[in-house]
């Protein structure tokens, strides 16, 4: 018996024979031409550009009613093979190095490909898998290779392979694709939001599966825990058997709850909104349930040019339609400093602790109120807040609310309609912030605690480093009164506070969270069901209990152990 692990990305167990996928390796060869050649060449590519697209528009024509989220990915790579500016940059390669089409392009994406995957963010980096996809699209045409399309499995079984273009998960037979399992991805890649939506457990990140598993193994796939069980004795089939069921019924649960308000037994109403990275993730997060949109990360809009103000208008704005009455936080751009818009580099020792997110906006105003722009022009079209990452002090938070206020002035001037009213809040993710909550509350519109970076910061522990991943602790309690301060704080200056850290994705946290004081939570979309649910289920006096309790004891051990065994009903994947 064989355990790996990965990331977890779509919820389930499923017990089935595996079916593997070959790698499929599209290898382009360099071909040089003559200077003749050149319009030929030109011409091939037009051709097989033209076809790609022909192809994504039948495949989008061939999914099933209802298919709302994958339409739209497939949509969003249809028009990546038709961007002009790829175009451009291929038809230069060819001209001056005198390349074939094929080479051409695959020179041009290999370029792509070293810029998204340096940039220091994972929702971006995964955005050269998309642009993989492309490549073996039009490639494939131009070499007389057909694109492969969603993988043919002749019954129900696991599919386990290197990777998964979002192309071919977008139109799996969900009828014989029980689940997925594959080497490469995360939880923001189009093929993890596709499966999601899709509703296939998945793990990704596995690294080695495709290379351990063969065709005909019986698999056992933990869409929960992110583990993939290559041959199972009896012992575990029996067990992971008995987990399914459970869990296929607390599903069931679920989806019948989406409508129920979002309030504890004693009548006191909460707010749960999503968290999304992509605006293809919004039709999930109403879905779910949401109650809109808590942090919009706007990073994926970045790809190594300039900012395209337009770009970022009509994605907002598109969002909002989506969203309806629903309201939406939009994060300014929370890009590292090592990775700059448009490509340049800055060499820092410790980009985490360098010149990022609000300090790049400020060192970069022309780039920062082209963004404000954007948003502001999208307000008219919605309730739209605007969020404020990394703030440490208060000159800065001073000085990005002046380059709001210039941009408000300049659309007045120009007579372009924007809501005057946009709130503006920052996100509270170093600890001088919390320490210093009263004097910011007086200066912003709302606060949002990130939980993520604030304990990071506050522990002084970097939460990717396995040698001191044990001190990362969400219940430590030190972090418990910084959150309280802010809590504190908000509820005297009278602004919201809410929290968008993944830490409130998990019930006890959340609860414990809210026993602090906390009444809005932004969590992953598929995250909300499961929370709104465990808050229908206390009291607010229970969860007061709760929090006094915690804050009681001296280390983080304490907390997780009382939280634990108090909200045991509360733990999903666990049953």
């Amino acid at each position: 018996m064989l355990v790996k692990e990965g990331t977890p990305v779509s919820p389930g167990i499923v017990i089935a024979e595996a079916v593997v996928l070959g790698l499929d390796e599209q290898r382009v060869p360099l071909r040089q031409i003559g200077r003749g050649e050149v319009d030929t060449e030109l011409r091939r590519l037009d051709r097989a550009v033209a076809q790609a697209g022909r192809e994504i528009e039948e495949e989008i024509g061939n999914l099933a009613a209802g298919f709302e989220l994958p339409r739209q990915i497939l949509g969003v790579h249809r028009d990546m093979i038709r961007d002009p500016a790829l175009r451009a940059a291929v038809e230069k390669t060819v001209r001056g190095d005198h390349l074939s089409a094929e080479s051409a392009l695959a020179r041009v994406m290999e370029g792509y490909y070293r810029r998204f995957e340096e940039m220091d963010s994972n929702y971006i980096a995964e955005r050269s898998l998309d642009l993989r996809d492309i490549e073996r699209r039009i490639v494939g045409i131009l070499i007389g290779k057909r694109h492969g399309g969603a993988p043919q499995v002749a019954k129900p079984s696991v599919i386990i392979a290197r990777n998964l273009a979002p192309g071919e998960t977008a139109t799996l037979d969900r009828e014989k694709v029980l689940a997925f399992a594959i080497d490469v991805g995360g939880r923001t890649s189009h093929t993890a939001i596709l499966a999601r939506a899709l509703q296939i457990p998945a793990v990704v990140g596995l690294e080695t599966i495709s290379g351990a598993v063969r065709t005909g193994d019986l698999v056992i796939v933990d869409g929960y825990r992110g583990k993939v069980i290559v041959q199972p004795d009896k012992k575990t089939v029996e067990e992971y058997r008995s987990r399914a069921v459970s869990h296929r019924q607390h599903y069931q649960l679920l989806l019948k709850e989406i409508p129920f308000p979002t309030e504890t037994v004693d009548g006191y109403e909460l707010a749960v909104a999503a968290n999304i990275e992509l605006p293809e993730e919004i039709h999930s997060a109403v879905e779910w349930g949401a109650a809109g949109i808590g942090l919009y990360r706007s990073e994926f809009l970045f790809d190594g040019a300039d900012l395209d103000e337009e770009k970022h208008y009509r994605t907002y704005r598109g969002a909002l339609k989506t969203l309806r009455d629903r309201f939406m936080v939009v994060r300014t751009m929370d890009l590292g400093g090592d990775k700059l818009p448009g490509g340049s580099r800055a060499s820092e020792v410790n980009p985490f602790l360098g010149c990022r997110a609000i300090r790049l906006s400020l060192e970069q105003p022309d780039l920062f109120k082209a963004q404000v722009r954007a948003i502001l022009r999208a307000s008219a079209h919605g309730t739209v807040r605007l969020m404020l990452p990394m703030v440490s002090n208060l000159d800065e938070l001073r000085s990005a609310r002046d380059l709001i206020r210039q941009v408000e002035d300049d659309l007045r001037r120009r007579g372009i309609e924007f809501d005057p009213e946009v709130k503006v809040g920052i996100m509270v993710e170093v600890p001088s912030v919390a320490l210093m909550a009263d004097q910011f509350a007086r200066e912003v519109d709302f606060f949002s605690i990130g939980t993520n970076d604030l304990i990071q910061y506050a522990l002084a522990v970097d939460r990717v480093n396995e040698r001191v991943g044990h001190l990362y602790q969400p219940t430590h309690p030190a972090i418990l009164r910084l959150i309280r301060m802010v809590i504190d704080a908000g509820k005297r200056n009278r602004i919201d506070v809410s929290c968008c850290g993944e830490m409130v994705s998990e019930p006890i946290y959340a609860i414990l969270f809210m026993g602090l004081g906390l009444r809005s939570f932004s969590v992953s979309p598929i995250a909300i069901p499961t929370l709104k649910r465990a808050f229908r289920q206390i009291s607010m006096k229970e969860a007061v209990d709760i929090a006094q309790t915690c804050m009681q004891f001296e280390s983080a051990r304490e907390s997780r152990r009382y939280l634990e065994s108090r909200l045991a009903y509360c733990i999903p994947g666990d049953s």
